[in-house]
């Protein structure tokens, strides 16, 4: 390439005639299963995924991603309106990528989900989020995070899973408090 050629390009390039327009990843496709799952809907506006489910057991639920390459930002950012029809009130609940390497939660600061506590690093991390906190059979939560997705080339796509699973106290953690208090209850009337 000759000194005029280069000259051109490089006067191209910062006029913007030539874009480096930065690669993104796209979703195309978002299917639920899992023995947890109610009803389940999703709406892609830009980068804004909205998601609605209900679980009907407290059995995980999985999402799967179908990615390709899109024009849109590199990330996503999820907003998921969660239903408990167990007939049982929750504890926790967990996030928890899988299936492609390089997807991954962003933003821990800003990940929310209203009524619980996120447990932060090392608990939490890049594809796991973990929440402490309560939500009471048939009640609704809201959860917010951002997902980052590698863009798999012009004419690529992959898949990745995204699973969710709300956790109950177990029978023995009920006995273990009622034996505490039992203890405590039996101690104090012992010192009288």
């Amino acid at each position: 390439m000759n000194t005029q050629t280069k000259l051109l390009v490089a006067a191209l390039f910062f006029t913007g005639s030539i874009s480096t327009a930065s690669a993104s990843a796209d979703i195309s496709n978002i299917t639920a299963s899992g023995l947890g799952l109610g009803t389940f809907s999703w709406n892609l506006s830009g980068s804004n995924l909205t998601i609605n489910k209900t679980f009907d057991s407290v059995n995980p639920i999985d999402l799967e991603f179908t990615v390709v390459h899109g024009t849109g930002a590199p990330g996503i950012n999820v907003t998921e309106y969660i239903t408990n029809n167990t007939g049982k009130d929750w504890t926790d609940f967990h996030f928890t990528i899988s299936g492609h390497d390089g997807v991954e939660f962003t933003d821990f600061s800003g990940s929310k989900l209203t009524g619980f506590t996120l447990e932060h690093a090392p608990i939490s991390g890049p594809t796991n989020l973990n929440y402490l906190g309560a939500l009471a059979n048939g009640g609704s939560t809201v959860a917010s995070f951002n997902l980052s997705m590698p863009d798999p080339g012009a004419h690529g796509s992959y898949t990745f899973h995204l699973t969710q699973v709300p956790t109950i106290p177990e029978p023995e953690t009920y006995a273990m408090l009622l034996i505490g208090l039992g203890l405590l209850g039996f101690t104090a009337r012992r010192k009288k």
